[in-house]
């Protein structure tokens, strides 16, 4: 099972992923807004669509109200999730 660690920009213009190499994470930009849940859904169902995965394999390790997340992919493995997103995401 892989583990990601996301840091979450809500509320942006575009939905987005890309590595943030000063916190060493991946960074998502989701344009829901952070009330009442919606940003973790959005980000949930964007990162299992990246890592080509179903919506259920998608948990949430670590979520809450803070940006900073942690969450885990079902059948992949932390090397595999990476490949995956580094292919679709704009590195910065």
């Amino acid at each position: 099972m892989a583990r990601i660690r996301i840091w979450v920009k809500p509320g942006s213009a575009t939905n987005a992923l890309a590595w943030d190499m000063w916190r060493s994470c991946w960074v998502v930009s989701c344009r829901a807004p952070p009330t009442g849940g919606e940003a973790n859904r959005a980000v949930a169902e964007m990162m299992a669509d990246w890592l080509a995965v179903p919506r259920s394999s998608i948990a949430w390790v670590r979520a809450g109200s803070s940006r900073s997340k942690v969450l885990s992919a079902e059948g992949l493995t932390d090397a595999e999730a990476d490949r995956r997103l580094r292919s679709g995401s704009r590195i910065t």
